[in-house]
């Protein structure tokens, strides 16, 4: 017994090792940054000349820059719709390959999916073209409504412009996780429920949603998170414009940063925009330790 508990603690020992280079890899990558950005927070640094500690003044500036408020609203706006897009839209995807009376699944799925692999910069380039006056959304938009908005031009149609992308470049991810949510569903359970006379709306509500609510759980957070920290799609199309009106938090981040050199000021802003992450994550971790989404 003894030999094999030292065994067992040599093993566990040894597996340390094995992690080490990815302990390595985050501390210098992820850990060391984030350090760095709270230090960076405290300082007015411009690369140019020598740092200067001002502590919290950064963060008192920001609390009265109207883009800072500018960027939450326009981060908040389009996180909350593009997240209601993409789960709802995944969803009904999912539920629709799941069926039998869909011919040529597999093709379908690829078509939906195929965004998800394709360059975010070579996506923004495209769909950049096709919102212009000629392109192609201006004219089937007024070949179906008779006219049609200037998408990248206009604060009311942009940020909407900005969202219709995203959610077409990301809801093929969101697609799979659902599938493979179905996939773990009891086909008995539907089998009983068929027997039972239940069609397709009440085997959707008592069965299929009770079930999938881990699955939603991790959709809908892990989107926010992602969501939130979006940056290339809105700096490739409008780079934040008209009028700021796409400007969310990471492009301000890095305009305050590499465009006025502002880098101080820019890490405090970035520690907001931690924070506001770290309370969907605790909120994430809360919700799984307590099985409120069912076990």
């Amino acid at each position: 017994m003894r030999k094999a508990s030292y065994s067992v603690t040599r093993l566990q020992n040894h597996g340390y090792l094995f992690i080490l280079p990815t302990l390595v890899f985050f501390t210098v990558f992820l850990i060391y940054p984030m350090i760095s950005a709270f230090r960076l927070s405290l300082l007015e640094w411009n690369v140019l000349t020598p740092a200067k500690a001002i502590g919290l003044k950064n963060f008192l500036v920001m609390s009265k820059d109207p883009r800072v408020v500018n960027s939450i609203l326009r981060t908040l706006h389009f996180s909350a719709i593009s997240v209601a897009a993409i789960n709802v839209l995944a969803f009904v995807f999912a539920l629709m390959f799941g069926s039998r009376m869909i011919r040529h699944k597999n093709f379908l799925q690829s078509l939906v999916f195929l965004p998800v692999i394709l360059s975010i910069v070579a996506v923004g380039v495209v769909w950049e073209f096709m919102y212009q006056s000629t392109g192609l959304i201006p004219i089937l938009v007024r070949g179906i409504f008779g006219a049609s908005p200037a998408w990248l031009t206009t604060t009311s149609a942009a940020p909407y412009a900005i969202i219709i992308t995203y959610v077409w470049k990301s809801v093929g991810y969101y697609m799979v996780i659902y599938i493979a949510g179905l996939m773990d569903v009891p086909t008995s359970f539907y089998e009983a429920a068929r027997m039972d006379g239940a069609g397709f709306w009440g085997q959707l509500y008592y069965i299929t949603i009770p079930n999938l609510r881990n699955t939603f759980a991790l959709g809908v957070i892990s989107c926010i998170i992602f969501t939130f920290g979006q940056f290339s799609i809105q700096y490739v199309i409008t780079k934040g414009g008209p009028a700021r009106s796409t400007e969310i938090l990471s492009l301000l981040i890095f305009r305050e940063a590499f465009e006025l050199s502002k880098f101080g000021y820019s890490a405090a802003i970035s520690v907001l925009f931690f924070l506001m992450l770290l309370v969907f994550s605790i909120f994430q971790l809360r919700l799984f330790r307590s099985g409120a989404v069912g076990d």
